[in-house]
């Protein structure tokens, strides 16, 4: 039976929606619905054909990031999926094959996230960025006041608390109002909470962006201007039934501040040059591979987009 790549129709959306879907039944339902009103046609998505129904897809998605004194555009690579009674056969090879010689001749790096290593080395990908991930004991908080933390802020607000805390990394994405704007919307759904840390002076310079899952509070984003601001946010979301388990960079040493907490590493975001040639011109370097070229930069790496 043949199969067809081609790029996704409006006429496909469905089709690769309901594809997503049984492909992450984790997936919170009302964020995925709001992920293909409001994002999904912002991206490049291929997908497969056979038996006349869609059976795989990836997204291709276009950011720019920080990378050294320079913006640069970037493919982030989502939504890798096949159904069940499809796979083993070949077809995701195929399809990211063809995503990948789409992004090569646009893109000088790509991008996908790192849950499963061993899927994507054979690709080129590497894994160049991991999470550092705390659990906290709300007791742990006990001495701490939340006082200036509050629940609601402008995306002007969230951008301009971004922005200080971010000159202290480099690889970051470039971020703007739209941004600040689709998270408050994503907010909305309820699957994500924020509290905000307003000075009294400077304003609000930090956010945590939490989850509640069963018996964790689960910190997926934490912009903060010191330990104080960093704890009193935490103090804020903290219940005493719960662990708050928090992801930061590998460079954010937050055993400073809990002694007590073993952290655990897990990697991130792997990264695939797609031209080494082009790269080593550009940047007057000789690197060989992905974990190379971004051991240029001179500070360290900040990732934390999940799309």
């Amino acid at each position: 039976m043949t199969v067809m790549i081609k790029e996704a129709s409006l006429e496909d959306k469905k089709q690769v929606y309901e594809l997503w879907k049984a492909s992450y039944p984790s997936q919170n339902q009302n964020y995925l619905t709001y992920y293909f009103k409001t994002l999904f046609d912002q991206g490049t998505c291929l997908l497969q054909e056979q038996d006349n129904k869609v059976i795989s897809s990836i997204q291709m998605n276009e950011h720019v990031i920080s990378f050294g004194a320079r913006k640069i555009a970037i493919a982030y690579l989502l939504g890798v999926s096949t159904l069940p009674d499809y796979r083993r056969r070949g077809h995701m090879r195929t399809l990211m094959e063809a995503a990948l010689d789409e992004t090569s001749h646009n893109y000088l790096f790509t991008f996908i996230k790192a849950f499963n290593p061993k899927l994507y080395a054979p690709y080129g990908f590497e894994t160049v960025y991991a999470h550092r991930h705390f659990l906290i004991k709300s007791e742990e908080l006990n001495k701490v006041s939340c006082l200036h933390t509050q629940k609601e802020a402008t995306a002007s607000q969230l951008l301009y608390a971004y922005k200080r805390f971010i000159v202290k990394f480099d690889g970051y994405y470039i971020r703007d109002l739209a941004y600040y704007e689709r998270l408050l919307e994503e907010l909305e759904l309820k699957e994500k909470r924020m509290v905000v840390y307003r000075d009294p002076v400077q304003g609000v310079c930090g956010y945590l962006i939490y989850q509640i899952i069963k018996d964790e509070i689960q910190v997926k984003e934490a912009i903060y201007q010191d330990s104080i601001s960093l704890m009193r946010m935490l103090k804020a979301i903290s219940e005493p039934e719960r662990e708050i388990l928090i992801e930061v960079s590998e460079k954010e040493h937050l055993e400073k501040i809990f002694p007590l907490v073993i952290p655990k590493k897990q990697g991130f975001m792997m990264v695939r040059v797609n031209n080494y040639e082009l790269f080593n011109k550009y940047f007057n370097k000789q690197v060989k591979n992905a974990r190379e070229a971004f051991e240029i930069l001179k500070k360290p790496l900040w990732l934390h987009e999940y799309y």
